[in-house]
């Protein structure tokens, strides 16, 4: 069996997605991490590298605002779709694959706002049956942008009524997106709600409120796990 070598493109301002991440990757596979914030972080000849699956994490910054590197990831990301490399978006991750691989019109500013908390999410019969969880599910959101369009020959896997597309999943193309974040689990998500607590109280949201919550599965064994053996 071909051995598994994972790339997080980690887009985070605060760099801490990269730690929440590994933590629920298999200690046999071989896991590289690169910070990408300027046009510079993100190498020319990245797509030459034998990666077998790519996670691009979320981040502060929104997808309505080209950054410096956006034209490289999105060349990134259709270059290695071609290739045949997994590819895995969380958040703004999520927003920059469904901007590569289907255009500006599938990412927006979201019309409900922020969402933010523990939150549920409507896991669709067939996101029930390959992930093997329950029809409603507790996990960890932040984020006021959001996907309007998958990739074409997508399934949707959850959704809410906050925002349509919570998570799907690409066959042919070897993708999966989440907008919502698996990666945190309940002490992770807590110290970020804590730290953000400026942010979510100039959004009204009661962070002591927020923080008495929890997941309801640990989203980043099952979604990871699944990403990694199946996709």
């Amino acid at each position: 069996m071909r051995p598994k070598k994972i790339l997080i493109l980690d887009y985070s301002v605060a760099r801490d997605e990269t730690p929440a991440i590994k933590r629920w990757l298999p200690a046999d596979t071989q896991v590289s991490a690169l910070y990408i914030d300027t046009e510079r972080s993100f190498p020319d000849e990245l797509i030459s590298r034998d990666f077998t699956h790519v996670i691009h994490s979320g981040s502060a910054l929104s997808i309505t605002k080209t950054a410096p590197f956006t034209s490289k990831a999105v060349d990134y990301i259709r270059s290695a779709r071609d290739k045949g490399v997994s590819q895995f978006g969380i958040c703004y991750g999520h927003q920059l694959v469904c901007l590569a691989l289907v255009g500006e019109s599938a990412v927006r500013s979201s019309p409900n706002g922020l969402e933010a908390g523990w939150r549920s999410v409507t896991l669709t019969s067939y996101g029930r049956s390959i992930l093997g969880v329950g029809e409603t599910e507790v996990v960890w959101q932040m984020h006021f942008d959001e996907v309007t369009e998958m990739p074409e020959g997508s399934e949707l896997l959850a959704t809410n009524a906050h925002t349509e597309i919570q998570a799907y999943i690409n066959r042919e193309q070897r993708i999966v997106g989440t907008q919502f974040h698996p990666e945190f689990d309940k002490e992770a998500g807590d110290r970020a709600f804590l730290q953000d607590r400026e942010l979510l109280e100039r959004s009204n949201c009661d962070v002591s409120e927020i923080v008495a919550g929890g997941p309801s599965i640990e989203a980043g064994r099952i979604f990871f796990n699944y990403f990694l053996g199946e996709v």
